[in-house]
This record gives C-alpha cells, sequence and structure tokens, in this order.
C-alpha cells in the first residue's frame, strides 16, 4: 500500500480559491505600516470634515473629568473647523438629504 502511495503523483494546487479569484489575479496583502498610514489618513479626514458631529459624540463620553475636557475640547475643534470653512462640505450633504427626505419618494 505505502509504495501505491508514494508512486501517486502530488495533486496540483488549486488555481481558484473559495471565491473563484484566480490566485495570479489575487493582490499581495498590506503591510502593517501601510494599514495604520490608511488608517491615520482616514482619521484625519473625518476629523477634518465630518467635524459636525464631533460635539454630539463626545455627549456620549459622560460628566465625569475626561468627558468633560473632551467635549470642551471637541467643540473647539468644531468651531475651528468651521471657521476654517471646512464644515461646508458637511452641511451640504444634511441638507441635500434632508430635501430628499422631505420628497419622501412615494408614488403618486
Amino acid at each position: 500500500m505505502v509504495a501505491i502511495e508514494r508512486d501517486l503523483a502530488p495533486a496540483p494546487a488549486p488555481t481558484t480559491t473559495a471565491d473563484a479569484i484566480p490566485l495570479s489575479a489575487r493582490r499581495v496583502g498590506a503591510s502593517a505600516r501601510q494599514v495604520f498610514a490608511l488608517t491615520l489618513i482616514g482619521t484625519l479626514f473625518l476629523a477634518f470634515f465630518a467635524s459636525r458631529d464631533l460635539p454630539s459624540w463626545g455627549e456620549r463620553l459622560g460628566d465625569d473629568p475626561f468627558g468633560a475636557a473632551a467635549q470642551h475640547a471637541l467643540a473647539q475643534w468644531d468651531d475651528a473647523m468651521a471657521r476654517l470653512g471646512l464644515t461646508r462640505p458637511h452641511e451640504t450633504l444634511r441638507q441635500t438629504v434632508r430635501r430628499l427626505l422631505d420628497l419622501r419618494w412615494t408614488d403618486d
């Protein structure tokens, strides 16, 4: 029996995976440094352009000393972003969503 098993050729490696993407088309994964850089960029993007939501998020932190300090810092950050005009995209998006919700998208 052992001799028969040795004579068998090894099974070829599959050319596709369970999701049917060929191995040759699959990209190599990102390094930890690349993941950290993209996370940092995304965090900064949200801090600059979504600062209108930060004060309401800070209210959920509670009334302990850390929560109060965070609420104050987040409110100051939001004011600074408003002075720079970086809150306009957020406000425009909210106004657009409100207008679309007012239309109700009903069939008449």
